[in-house]
């Protein structure tokens, strides 16, 4: 499976991968929220050596506003890029960052003209980014600004929108490939998106280049603002928090950031080499997960023979140094020639019940120039569990939902008959809401219970907000504890008749139904409510001495036939815990063998 050697510096990799410039290409000035000038940013960069490729991305909404002699801002910092750049020794770029944060920020680079957020969306940006042509960039994807609508995937905005930064810092740490831009890298890559993996400084002080040691490195056979560019758009870029690590990715004669299409099988090349800089970890990423790479020291070369079984996979190499600096490289793509995916398939519920039907969905890609008929089979352990035929348009994803009633856990989807993705189903035997929503918050409390019931094969699921109809029947059982007597919010003690109405329902319709009893006697008139609940089941019980205990069937269970059960505080909480015959009857109601 694995070969492992190593060997110093390759004369192959030059060969095949070209030489290695770095870059830092997000960062700002005064133009917008920064400090300095566009020309002190480029010379600093430049003087300092710190790089050999600089930008500058000024904030979209702030290039609206021109200088004082009345120039425009994005038209000077591109007459001084042109300036500064002198092939083979230093390449300045400008470019600017479109930015509305909860969509994403977005840098462009190399445009006359630019999009103001005052006047766009995301897919307004991005079919300007089309008409364009622009080179584009995903800036610091994550909770903070955004993340593109999870990453929507537009097959014809993946042209143009080719690296995605998973470092992103102007701090004195080189620590700025963080975990949540690692996962949204892998995301984007899980939703179609062709993205090369950048570290930059996103600089808005006077410390262009020089912040830390992030870059994005560029691997081209010569410094020229043609191959920088050409680099971009194929994404022979990597990420790296050293300033001079060298890392190469390859198979055959392609490098990281190609897509390879129709090869079933292939062996990938890993090469490292940062001298007195030994690493601690190498790891290869992929679509199907990701495997330790047996190296150590400073300079080494693995192979990894891959099967690439699906009409889509990926792959990408991080690299972890002992000082703690990472390295990511851009991808390696293994696609089929017929550029008809699927791919994001999940269930909607993450955990279905075992023998009803549920619904999934996923993505239906067509690539092509031209509509497509795709042909969908899901194939199950006992054979098809749907087949199907969509009519896409042209360079289109198209979301697809679908219900499927069948008991298999695996799931194996073809697209025109190529193997496309497999989803595991993880199935629950029932589903459980325990409801906080009454001033009732006991997740903690009622951990006994909710383990008895997840021992059962259940999947218990707090009801967050608002009790309402669709999400009680969207289970099979209801735990209702009675609410917190000391809870400063008596008025949502309460439960509504609109809500008794639903769940006498719920119980008649086969639900079941668990009431637990207060942990303090309640004072507040809200417990009527509950009585009237009581009232309406039907059930010949009545609470007592403030809800702590109740009047009826000793053993809790007060109607076998219509689902009801009452457990006192210190039962549900495991000090006294139900015994057998409560269980039994649960298992019952539950259908649980």
């Amino acid at each position: 499976m694995k070969r492992v050697f190593v060997v110093l510096f390759s004369l192959i990799s030059l060969a095949v991968c070209g030489s290695v410039f770095f870059g830092n290409i997000h960062a700002h000035t005064s133009y917008s929220d920064g400090r300095g000038t566009p020309d002190q940013a480029f010379r600093h960069s430049r003087d300092s050596g710190a790089v050999d490729i600089q930008a500058i991305t000024e904030h979209c909404h702030d290039l609206v506003y021109p200088l004082p002699d009345g120039s425009m801002k994005l038209d000077v910092v591109r007459n001084l890029a042109r300036e500064y750049t002198r092939e083979g020794k230093f390449i300045a770029i400008s470019g600017y960052e479109w930015t509305l944060t909860s969509r994403g920020h977005i840098t462009i680079y190399n445009t006359e003209k630019f999009l103001d957020r005052s006047r766009s969306d995301l897919l307004d940006i991005y079919a300007w980014i089309v008409e364009k042509k622009a080179t584009a960039q995903f800036c610091h994807p994550g909770r903070t600004y955004g993340d593109f609508f999870d990453f929507l995937y537009f097959p014809e905005v993946d042209l143009y929108i080719n690296t995605i930064e998973v470092g992103n810092g102007a701090g004195k740490s080189n620590n700025v490939i963080k975990p949540e831009y690692l996962e949204r890298y892998q995301r984007a890559l899980n939703r179609g998106w062709h993205v090369g993996a950048s570290a930059n400084q996103d600089n808005h002080y006077e410390n262009w280049a020089t912040a830390n040691d992030a870059r994005t490195a560029f691997v081209i056979d010569e410094l020229t603002t043609e191959k920088v560019y050409e680099a971009l758009k194929t994404r022979n870029i990597y990420a790296s928090e050293d300033r001079n690590a060298f890392i190469s990715f390859s198979t055959g004669r392609a490098k990281m950031g190609d897509i390879l299409y129709d090869l079933p099988a292939a062996t990938l090349s890993i090469e490292y080499s940062d001298p007195g800089e030994p690493v601690a970890s190498a790891w290869l990423y992929s679509n199907e997960g990701s495997t330790a790479l047996e190296v150590e020291g400073d300079s080494w070369t693995v192979e990894v023979d891959v099967e690439n079984p699906l009409s889509y996979n990926w792959y990408f190499v991080k690299i972890d140094q002992k000082d703690g600096n990472e390295i990511v490289s851009s991808p390696i793509w293994f696609q089929s020639s017929s550029e008809r995916y699927l791919l994001n398939a999940r269930s909607i519920d993450a955990r279905p019940v075992f023998g009803l039907p549920f619904e999934i969905a996923f993505d239906l890609i067509n690539a092509r120039r031209n509509e497509e008929s795709l042909t969908l089979t899901i194939m199950g352990e006992k054979g098809p569990v749907l087949e199907r035929e969509y009519i896409l348009p042209a360079m289109s994803c198209v979301e697809i939902k679908e219900t499927l009633d069948c008991t298999s856990q695996d799931l194996v989807f073809y697209v025109n008959g190529e193997h496309a993705f497999g989803l595991k189903i993880n199935f629950t035997r029932f589903v459980a809401h325990l409801d906080t929503s009454h001033e009732n918050y006991y997740v903690s409390e009622l951990k006994y219970l909710t383990e008895l019931l997840s021992d059962l094969g259940g999947d218990v699921r707090p009801v967050i907000g608002e009790l309402t109809e669709s999400t009680l029947n969207s289970g099979q059982l209801l735990i209702l504890p009675l609410p917190d007597q000391d809870t400063f919010m008596k008025d949502f003690m309460a439960i509504s008749e609109k809500q008794i109405t639903f769940i006498k329902n719920y119980v008649k319709s086969g639900g079941l139904l668990i009431v637990v009893l207060a942990r303090k006697a309640i004072t507040h008139d809200s417990l009527s409510t509950y009585e009237r609940l009581f009232e309406e089941l039907s059930w010949g019980v009545s609470l007592e001495d403030g809800g702590l205990s109740f009047e009826g069937p000793s053993e809790g269970i007060v109607h076998r036939e219509s689902g009801g059960l009452v457990l006192k505080w210190n039962q549900a909480t495991g000090k006294e815990p139900p015994d057998e015959e409560i269980v039994r009857f649960m298992k019952s109601r539950l259908k649980i063998d």
